[in-house]
């Protein structure tokens, strides 16, 4: 097969290659990742390819990027990473000048990995932001916990269990932003996880399309409301009348904790208002995320 020419062409044996694929990444991120749909994985970042454009490009960390024998690690792909352990700034998925996304196969021969494909200029040279203290903790909790039981509350978890609640707890998020009720307000308050924080991210894309600094606001809030347990979670939820509809998962593949935070918030007299006959105007921000979406579109469909 494939990997059997790629190990005798470069020496390297055909269980190391396999090691350094995303399918083997997966393997520890979901249980069947045989069973994956087409598209997005859960967990991996989105390059947004459409013909020759990227709309995301390859992270990195644009001081390890600079080292001598300078590589992109597999690591860099997943959505957790948005931050470097090593040198304490945020990885960077785009080049600091131009703001091209960081395609290094489109790099010319002898040309650095440390350069930027479109205007040449090193991506050490572009802007730096410090790690936030709670995402770098999120991203060093789930490295650390590959292939063991980690804990949520007093309950040790399979690690992809573990995982799943953690994607749920992000569209937790997302939609308490959006939607930026009173209710959510004070949930998140409750918590110790002050309202400037929440602020709403201009695109609605899932998590793994977006950019690491991106992902770093949501994940360090993941990492508040994980860290609290599901006991406190549904105490607070409960306080505030939150819908069991704020969070979204798929029941065929939800372990038995998620079903029980749901149950917990399950309120049958609750129904949200149709949005049709509604007077009032659209806020700036879903302005903006309409705006946007359709740009993409326009982009993507090549109209110029």
């Amino acid at each position: 097969n494939r990997l059997a020419v790629l190990s005798r062409l470069s020496g390297v044996p055909c269980a190391s290659l396999q090691v350094a694929t995303r399918g083997h990444a997966m393997s520890s991120i979901v249980h069947r990742p045989d069973r994956l749909p087409r598209g997005n994985w859960p967990w991996l970042t989105v390059l947004g390819c459409r013909g020759g454009h990227h709309s995301g490009g390859l992270q990195c960390c644009p001081d390890c990027i600079t080292q001598h024998n300078s590589r992109y690690c597999i690591q860099w792909r997943l959505a957790w990473h948005t931050c470097c352990p090593i040198h304490g700034v945020e990885l960077v998925d785009r080049c600091g000048r131009c703001l091209a996304p960081l395609q290094p196969e489109q790099l010319r021969a002898g040309a650095m990995f440390s350069d930027c494909h479109r205007c040449g200029a090193a991506l050490s040279g572009g802007a730096r932001s410090p790690a936030a203290e709670a995402a770098l903790a999120f991203q060093r909790y789930v490295d650390e916990s590959i292939g063991l039981r980690p804990l949520y509350g007093t309950s040790s978890l399979d690690f992809r269990d573990w995982l799943t609640i953690a994607r749920t707890m992000v569209s937790f998020v997302q939609v308490a932003i959006r939607r930026h009720s009173a209710a959510a307000g004070r949930f998140f308050e409750s918590l110790g996880i002050p309202l400037e924080s929440l602020q709403p991210i201009p695109l609605g894309l899932p998590l793994e399309y977006l950019s690491p600094a991106e992902r770093s606001v949501l994940l360090r809030i993941v990492w508040v409301i994980m860290s609290a347990g599901p006991q406190t979670f549904i105490e607070a939820a409960r306080h505030e009348s939150l819908p069991a509809s704020t969070l979204h998962f798929s029941p065929n593949s939800a372990p038995p904790v998620l079903l029980d935070l749901v149950a917990a918030l399950r309120s049958p007299g609750h129904h949200l208002m149709s949005g049709v006959g509604r007077e009032h105007t659209s806020s700036p921000a879903q302005t903006l995320r309409m705006w946007l979406r359709l740009k993409r579109k326009v982009r993507r469909r090549g109209i110029r």
